[in-house]
Formats: structure tokens, sequence, C-alpha cells
């Protein structure tokens, strides 16, 4: 690329880690495309492989449009993965995502929480009790 070229960026809208004890975290702050949904969803996979349960944190900062095409692969692999998280932490200050999550516990076998943004450390606590 020559000096001054403009090269355009297209933003990561979840970034993903995960740590030696199996402890995943993620946070998204904007769209979700299909490639970044099977993008996280094979790293999920990996670490299920390599951990067995995996506890997580989700930060959801903002989320933007989702693909149409993520909603039904996700149910899917929702049905058949949930039994492989021990314990899940919700961290986000958007009310409607915080409802959606707590009517869903009482149904998923994970244990799950909902934490507001600024309480993210307790929620990072809670998942590595």
């Amino acid at each position: 690329m020559q000096p001054g070229a403009y090269r355009k960026r297209y933003p990561i809208m979840i970034d993903y880690r995960t740590d030696s004890h199996g402890i995943v975290e993620f946070t998204i702050d904007g769209p979700i495309t299909k490639p970044e949904y099977d993008r996280i969803v094979a790293e999920i996979d990996a670490a299920i492989e390599r951990f067995g349960k995996l506890r997580m944190i989700e930060i959801v900062k903002d989320i933007g449009a989702i693909d149409s095409a993520i909603w039904w692969p996700d149910l899917k692999w929702a049905a058949t993965h949930m039994k492989h998280i021990a314990r899940c932490a919700v961290v986000t200050d958007k009310g409607w995502i915080g409802a959606i999550t707590r009517a869903a516990a009482a149904v998923l076998p994970a244990e799950i929480r909902v934490f507001s943004l600024p309480d993210v450390a307790e929620a990072r606590a809670w998942v590595r009790e």
C-alpha cells in the first residue's frame, strides 16, 4: 500500500478471549455479522473441546443489527452446547437483554446471572468462584 493511501477498516464488533482455566470472555459492541458469529462459535467450540465445561462472561456494551442468517444456527448451537456452560455472567446496561437472560436462565442448565456494566469486576469474580 502506498503511503497516504486510504484503507477501509472494518471493526470487529466481538472481542473474544479465553484463559488457561476455561474462562471465556467476549464483548459485543456493535452489529453482529455472520462471519463474526461463525468465528466466535468456532472459538467457543475449540474451548469446549479443550476444557469440557466453560465459564463465560458476556459483556454487551452495544448491540446493533444482528445478521438474520445467525438466528436459526444460534438456536441449534445453544440447544446442543448449553450443557457445556457451567456458569455465565451477562454484563450489560441494556434492560431488554437482562430481561431475556433472566427468563432463559430459568430453563437453562447453566448458572446465569446478569450484572450491570459498572459491575464487570464483580461478574468476573462470580464466574471464577
